[in-house]
């Protein structure tokens, strides 16, 4: 079965793939109009916990009658009141229908219940899809794992597997999957900018590039390949090459944090005066903090490192102190050495043979 695919919003470097046939949607659906502008009405209390989870492809966002925006299965989104049937969705600007959604607390009872009910391969998928946004990854590559041996043709399950292994940092197993969707006959940029990125983790830089070349060349404006590029570009060596890529995704995605941080890194820290711009640096990490709500230990640490680089050192060591409140046990050592810098006046400067 020839699956078309579609991306999701994503705030790692790797691209997911939602099924449109598999899921029996059609891509180029028209939403249903709002019957009342969610607007007018009061609005109802909401439960400690505002987030909810998407448990449809393409939720439509709308504000009024015109359509803001959609939400990919298993988006995590924070609502903040309710009117009737709608949800609003203040980062997305717009209101999402509660059918389409339910609360994060139970995405797992909803996700197990659509199993137990029907075991079916898209049944599977679409609870790895969840896992995934929860964190959980191994039980996410298990989930995906069934819904392959229940139809051997998902690809976008052989995909997600692929990006979970990644995130494990299994990368031959990732790479392993990708091939497979490949060789399928997908022709998506999604497919060749995760291999590519397979590629990069295994220190192939050189056939990373082939594939993001095949990204590119599928779809010239497919932001996360140009993210991707830059990766590559920047463990080349290259660097003003690689922010230029960064400036190309986040011109193409606005919302794209992860390539807003990675541009702001490498301004603040290149060891490159010629390439260092501290101004620009906060300010681009600034937004990809924005975007990611303050809540990860990398982006607060790029935006320590960005005002440490324009001589704000209170505030870089406030910044590093929330990002190593926040990181994990990996990436610690790295962050708190940073932040001794900051204490004693200093930048911090990647090394030159980076």
């Amino acid at each position: 079965m020839n699956l078309p695919l579609i991306t999701v919003p994503r705030r790692t470097a790797v691209c997911c793939l939602a099924t449109i046939l598999l899921l029996g949607v059609s891509a180029s659906r028209a939403a249903a109009q709002v019957k009342a502008n969610p607007g007018n009405a009061p609005a109802a209390p909401q439960p400690d916990d505002p987030r909810v989870i998407v448990i449809r492809v393409d939720a439509p966002l709308r504000s009024g009658s015109t359509l803001v925006g959609k939400a990919a299965l298993a988006e995590i989104l924070t609502g903040r009141e309710v009117n009737g049937e709608w949800l609003w969705i203040p980062d997305a600007k717009g209101w999402i229908k509660q059918s389409d959604v339910v609360p994060l607390d139970r995405a797992m009872i909803h996700f197990t219940a659509q199993i137990e009910q029907n075991p079916t391969s898209r049944a599977y998928f679409e609870r790895g899809a969840a896992r995934i946004s929860l964190g959980d990854y191994e039980k996410a590559v298990a989930d995906f794992s069934k819904a392959i041996e229940r139809d051997p043709k998902n690809l976008p399950a052989l995909n997600d597997r692929g990006t979970t292994y990644r995130r494990l940092g299994e990368s031959e197993k990732a790479k392993a999957d990708f091939d497979k969707v490949i060789s399928a006959g997908t022709r998506h940029p999604a497919a060749y900018t995760n291999r590519g990125l397979a590629w990069l983790d295994l220190g192939n830089i050189e056939q990373a590039m082939v594939d993001l070349h095949v990204a590119l060349e599928l779809d010239e404006k497919y932001a996360p390949a140009w993210e991707a590029s830059g990766a590559a570009r920047e463990a080349m060596g290259h660097t003003a090459k690689a922010i230029d890529d960064y400036r190309i995704a986040v011109e193409l995605d606005p919302s794209f944090a992860l390539a807003w941080n990675n541009r702001a890194w490498l301004l603040a820290t290149t060891p490159d005066g010629s390439l260092r711009n501290g101004r620009q640096a906060v300010e681009f990490a600034t937004k990809a903090c924005e975007l990611t709500g303050y809540q990860k230990a990398d982006v607060l640490d790029t935006l320590a490192a960005a005002l440490a680089e324009t001589g704000q050192f209170n505030q870089a060591v406030r910044r590093a102190k929330e990002a190593v409140a926040k990181a994990d046990e990996h990436h610690k050592p790295g962050i708190e050495a940073r932040l001794k810098l900051y204490e004693t006046g200093k930048p911090y400067r990647q090394p030159a043979s980076r």
